[in-house]
């Protein structure tokens, strides 16, 4: 019984350092896990079905305004990348909106963008434009044909009832290695702006575009879609640093085995 009970401690423990060992930049307190999707998106600014995002985590964003993000990889094969974020109080349409997805490809970070950082952003809800770091600030870039598509309209959704600005952005150049190379852990950014009231929501909190060790980090990945909603990758960290001392706890309170 004490042989299996220490399997498990040297097990959680592995677990709990592995995860800690995937944080290399960015900031490390804010990570998600990259899950295949089980419904591909829509790209048409909404929820098209009311299950269309149950399979991406929630993460609320931050600011003096309100909103959340989900992401998803559309699978294992096409390796699209999928993001819906949505503007909860933003309600109105102005030329100084928008909408911005950073990422941080090598998980680099820095205290300005690099070659390996690139910044989608979309403004005044008509224009996308594909930014790439140059050591000192971003460059514009062309993305090649078909890898990005999105969509923005005003909306309810099941996360917010009332009408606002939601976002739907598929970028499909994984496969051809433009924008995110390789496996988690990538940086990653997503932050709005509403020109009309001057709120601004990012995640991580705080982030900003020119500054990617603010950004948050796509920490690890799942080859199955099991996170429940709201659970982010503190959590995880929480939840098994929480299982560790329990076992620990549990193990020092068994009873001596008498010698042989």
């Amino acid at each position: 019984m004490k042989r299996k009970i220490s399997l498990t401690v040297c097990v959680i423990v592995l677990c709990s350092l592995l995860l800690v060992g995937t944080v290399k930049a960015g900031n490390a307190a804010y990570g998600i896990i990259e899950m295949p999707s089980v419904t591909t998106a829509v790209v048409d600014g909404k929820w098209t079905s009311t299950d269309e995002w149950t399979d991406t985590v929630r993460v609320d964003m931050s600011g003096n305004g309100s909103g959340a993000f989900g992401y998803n990889i559309q699978d294992f094969t096409n390796l699209g990348l999928e993001w819906i974020v949505e503007f909860y109080t933003d309600n109105t349409n102005n030329t100084g909106d928008y909408w911005q997805i950073l990422i941080d490809s090598p998980n680099a970070g820095g205290a300005a963008p690099n070659s390996g950082d690139y910044k989608i952003e979309i403004t005044g809800h008509t224009t996308l434009k594909l930014y790439q770091g140059n050591g000192a600030g971003w460059t514009e870039v062309a993305p090649a044909a078909g890898e990005l598509t999105w969509a923005n309209t005003m909306a309810a959704s099941p996360w917010n009832s009332n009408p606002h600005w939601i976002l739907e952005i598929v970028d499909s150049s994984k496969t051809a290695g433009t924008l995110q190379t390789g496996q988690p852990p990538n940086g990653l950014g997503v932050t709005a702006f509403d020109a009309s009231t001057s709120k601004y929501i990012a995640w991580a909190p705080n982030a900003r575009a020119n500054v990617p060790d603010s950004w948050g980090v796509i920490a690890d990945y799942s080859t199955t879609n099991t996170a429940p909603e709201g659970i982010t990758f503190v959590a995880i960290l929480i939840s098994s640093s929480v299982a560790m001392l329990g076992a620990f706890y549990y193990l020092r309170k068994q009873p001596k085995s008498k010698s042989t």
